[in-house]
C-alpha cells in the first residue's frame, strides 16, 4: 500500500510541476511579447500586400470584389461620405460622381467618378481649372507630369481613396489601368 501511495504522490508532484511554468511571471511577459510581435508582423504584412506604387500614365483604378453591385454601391458611398465627399449618389445609376474639391496645387479642383459593374469599381478622377487658357472643365487626370502638378496630386487623392476602399473589402484586388 505504501508503494501505491508513494507512486500516487510522484504522479501528483509531476502534474504540479508540469503546469508550474504558467505561474512564472517571466513566462507571461515572454508570451505577451511574442504575441505582440506576431500581431505587429501581421499588420505590417497585410498593409505591405496592398501597397503598390502608382505607375506613370495610370488613368483609372479598378477594384474587383465578390460583392453585389448594390452592396458595393453602399460601401463606396459610405466611404466617400466618411472621407468628406458629397455629390450625386443615386441608386438607380451605376455611376457615382462627387463634388469637386480643391487640389493642393493652384486653382485646380478634382472630383472622383466611380462606375460600378459586375462587382467591379472603376475609379477615375476629373479635374477643372477655370483660370487656365483655355479653361479645363472635368478633364481626366492621369498620373503623369510634374511631381507637384495637379494631375499627380489629383490622382494621388484618388489612389488614397482606392486603398481605403480596397482595405475595407475582404478579398478585393486593386489594379491600375495605364493608358498607352
Amino acid at each position: 500500500m505504501e508503494i501505491v501511495a508513494a507512486f500516487y504522490q510522484l504522479i501528483t508532484i509531476y502534474r504540479m510541476t508540469q503546469h508550474a511554468y504558467l505561474y512564472y511571471p517571466d513566462y507571461r511577459l515572454r508570451l505577451f511579447l511574442f504575441f505582440t510581435v506576431l500581431i505587429g508582423f501581421w499588420l505590417v504584412g497585410s498593409s505591405a500586400v496592398q501597397a503598390q506604387s502608382v505607375p506613370d500614365g495610370a488613368a483609372r483604378i479598378d477594384i474587383k470584389t465578390d460583392l453585389s453591385d448594390s452592396l458595393l454601391f453602399e460601401r463606396v458611398v459610405t466611404l466617400l461620405q466618411a472621407d468628406g465627399y458629397s455629390g450625386n449618389f443615386r441608386t438607380e445609376k451605376a455611376k457615382i460622381v462627387t463634388d469637386s474639391r480643391p487640389i493642393d496645387s493652384g486653382d485646380w479642383t478634382a472630383r472622383i467618378v466611380a462606375v460600378l459593374e459586375n462587382g467591379t469599381v472603376q475609379l477615375l478622377t476629373e479635374g477643372s481649372d477655370k483660370t487656365a487658357n483655355p479653361p479645363v472643365v472635368n478633364g481626366r487626370l492621369i498620373y503623369k507630369g510634374k511631381p507637384d502638378g495637379p494631375a499627380k496630386a489629383g490622382f494621388a487623392r484618388l489612389d488614397a481613396f482606392a486603398h481605403h476602399l480596397a482595405k475595407s473589402i475582404l478579398g478585393s484586388t486593386m489594379t491600375y489601368h495605364v493608358l498607352p
